[in-house]
């Protein structure tokens, strides 16, 4: 398979149709068959990279590829991005046989904006508080989703996080394409707009959780999903 096959790109958890975490053991095994057949494995940490934890998902889900790829999050919201990856590919570059260059490499801008994130912001405080964040925010939202009956459920990972409208959890993006209410999707998405919330233009995406939010702004969130909730189901 190494002869034909260069390498596997993939997202070590899927974040652009809500949130689809990997199966126990998944990523472990494509570790396994990746490293046996000499294929390199590169993680899409565009998504990942320092919002569900201060090592991405190479931390949270403890799962090493050859390959990393980080973007804006590590500059805090400015355009940047990173590339990590093992010595042995390293090498290709610092010995000039393959040439890497890039529009934002050395941007002052960007490199300031990522070493405050990265040092000063982003400490191991705002990680845990980004769980707890997480986690009030989520109970909010499923105990509305309780209450009301709606076909939906809730996940996050660290700053990142969701509401699912399907009864049942997502691995694949089939499941999203065939299990995910889409009307209802985009009616919650309205309601946020609506009430001052606004969200990312694509309705299947996550909100981002930022250490400036307080437990005032989380409240607000889950009123506005309970306006939607209530209506739709009166």
């Amino acid at each position: 398979m190494g002869d034909q096959v260069a390498a596997l790109i993939l997202e070590p958890a899927m974040m652009n149709i809500t949130i689809v975490a990997p199966k126990p053991g998944y990523l472990e095994r494509v570790r396994e068959l990746t490293a046996k057949h000499g294929v390199v494995l590169v993680f899409d940490e565009v998504k990942t990279g320092a919002t569900i934890a201060a090592g991405g998902a190479v931390e949270r889900f403890g799962v090493t590829p050859d390959v990393v790829c980080l973007a804006k999050a590590i500059a805090g919201g400015y355009p940047s991005g990173a590339v990590g990856m093992t010595e042995t590919l390293a090498d290709l570059i610092t010995s000039g046989s393959v040439r890497q260059v890039g529009t934002f490499n050395g941007n002052p801008l960007s490199m300031a904006a990522a070493q405050a994130a990265l040092t000063e912001v982003l400490t191991a405080e705002a990680y845990a508080g980004f769980e707890e964040r997480d986690a009030r925010l989520r109970a909010g939202l499923d105990d509305v989703i309780d209450r009301y009956g709606l076909p939906c459920h809730t996940v996050g990972l660290g700053s990142k996080g969701c509401v699912v409208f399907s009864s049942e959890p997502l691995y694949e993006y089939r499941d999203y394409a065939t299990k995910v209410d889409e009307e209802l999707s985009t009616l919650s998405w309205l309601y946020h707009m609506n009430h001052g919330i606004f969200m990312t233009p694509g309705v299947d995406e996550q909100w981002t959780l930022s250490v400036a939010h307080s437990d005032d702004e989380l409240q607000r969130y889950v009123d506005a999903y309970e306006a939607f909730a209530r209506d739709v189901t009166a």
